[in-house]
């Protein structure tokens, strides 16, 4: 079988080992692996609009790839950002043209806020955030908020760059700090523990590896890899539950998961779509590759989803 990742990210370092590991693991099974970037492909309408439905026949595939038309393939997979505008154009050109283009939801992955937010309306626990653009608006919000919280810039900001307010004073010199240079930024719950996540591996629905990840020392939080250490966990019934609602929302074939253990039960920290596999195969000694590849082919054939909306629970009409 053929697989075509179409994405960006080949080239990033983290997304870039990801993708070659299952290069790897498709060769090693027997099917073919290509990665096409979109940048290297373009649209081409001049044969005419897609005649009317119920045609015999349609134009040749505008999506055109280094002058040739775009490669068939048994499946092909999708993997940008959420506001990469053309990518997702050409995805769906090749849907409407028949292509074998697994259903991916286009959620905001990069936007931490953003997807907060929307898997908070899908009832899942998330760190509470707001967006602010004045200091003024930190006094209105002050009353809702748990010390220490953290304050960033709106855009950027992981790991060491995270400013913690650890009393209501320090969260007003810091909104003050970014309001006077006219940036927006977010102020978020940090629950604890602190410099610790578990991150969980589905493929599919089904759970794969699950690790205890610690973070360097100064990070709040573990990152992508390099960490202190990663070892195998047991998780409970309410994690794995988390770990399935948050991947189905997200709506690809595979993800990582990052969820917090708190008193209050599990908290969703992040859904990355092109983990590092190497931490989580060296903690758990399986090789998480094969289990993606099989799971894909498993895939070829299935019926297309429409649509790449995330859907949302509806609101209700009753008065508060």
């Amino acid at each position: 079988m053929r697989f075509i990742i179409f994405t960006r990210f080949h080239s990033q370092h983290s997304q870039g080992e990801f993708v070659l590991r299952l290069a790897a693991a498709s060769t090693e099974l027997g099917h073919t692996f290509s990665i096409i970037n979109p940048a290297e492909v373009f649209l081409d309408f001049s044969q005419g609009p897609n005649p009317a439905v119920g045609s015999a026949s349609l134009p040749e595939c505008p999506v055109r790839w280094r002058d040739l038309p775009f490669p068939a393939a048994d499946l092909v997979l999708p993997i940008a950002r959420w506001d990469d505008e053309f990518t997702w154009q050409v995805v769906e050109t090749l849907r409407a043209w028949g292509q074998p283009v697994y259903p991916h939801n286009r959620v905001p992955l990069g936007d931490h806020v953003t997807m907060a937010r929307l898997f908070a309306r899908r009832g899942i626990p998330t760190p509470r955030s707001w967006v602010l653009n004045m200091a003024e608006q930190f006094t209105v919000i002050m009353p809702e908020l748990e010390f220490p919280c953290l304050i960033r810039s709106r855009h950027g900001g992981r790991g060491r760059q995270f400013n913690i307010a650890q009393h209501s004073g320090e969260g007003v010199e810091l909104a003050q700090k970014f309001s006077s240079v006219g940036h927006p930024f977010v102020v978020q719950d940090l629950p604890q523990p602190w410099g610790e996540d578990i991150r969980i591996m589905l493929v599919g629905s089904k759970v794969v590896a699950s690790v205890l990840r610690r973070a360097p020392v100064g990070f709040v939080r573990p990152r992508e890899s390099g960490n202190l250490s990663a070892v195998p966990v047991d998780l409970s019934a309410e994690e794995i539950l988390l770990a399935q609602q948050a991947a189905s929302i997200y709506g690809a074939p595979f993800c990582a998961v990052s969820l917090l253990r708190t008193p209050r039960g599990p908290v969703l920290l992040e859904v990355a779509r092109a983990p590092v596999l190497s931490e989580m195969e060296a903690a758990t000694g399986t090789n998480l590759a094969i289990p993606i590849i099989q799971h894909l082919v498993s895939l070829v054939g299935t019926p297309s989803q429409a649509g790449n909306v995330v859907p949302l629970m509806a609101r209700s009409n009753q008065a508060e």
